[in-house]
């Protein structure tokens, strides 16, 4: 596993010195798919997406970083405000498939974290639902 991220990286570094920033925009798609627990995939991401001119993209990524500077903190500004500033939006843009638990020390809205534990208990809810249905039906 750690050996696929650091191949990719340096695929993603050759692309970044080619000047192919579209590449390696999309190479850290799949590794941030891959691998959601690695915040650091995410800043990476965020910078190329800086790079495009693209800064509430840049925001969204970076979005979860510890250590924001003036710069990320404007573009994460942009990505509220393209999310009408409404935490359910923001929580879904941001996809984190990742531990929450991961997100604890980081200065995020509480509610952001929560609303991925109501999705989790919801999905289960459904899914028992649908067994107990299809159990009734097919024992009826």
């Amino acid at each position: 596993m750690e050996k696929k991220i650091s191949k990719t990286l340096k695929r993603i570094e050759e692309d970044i010195k080619n000047d192919d920033l579209g590449k390696a925009r999309d190479r850290l798609h799949g590794l941030i798919a891959t691998f959601p627990n690695e915040l650091e995939l995410r800043k990476k991401l965020g910078d190329i997406y800086f790079e495009l001119k693209y800064p509430a993209m840049a925001g969204r990524y970076w979005y979860l970083d510890k250590n924001k500077t003036p710069e990320m903190v404007h573009a994460c500004i942009e990505f509220e405000s393209s999310m009408g500033n409404d935490i359910n939006n923001i929580a879904r843009a941001l996809k984190y498939k990742g531990d929450i638990e991961l997100l604890k020390g980081l200065d995020l809205d509480p509610a952001l974290l929560s609303i991925n534990k109501v999705k989790e208990k919801l999905l289960i809810f459904t899914f028992a639902l649908v067994g107990v249905y299809t159990f009734f039906k097919w024992i009826f």
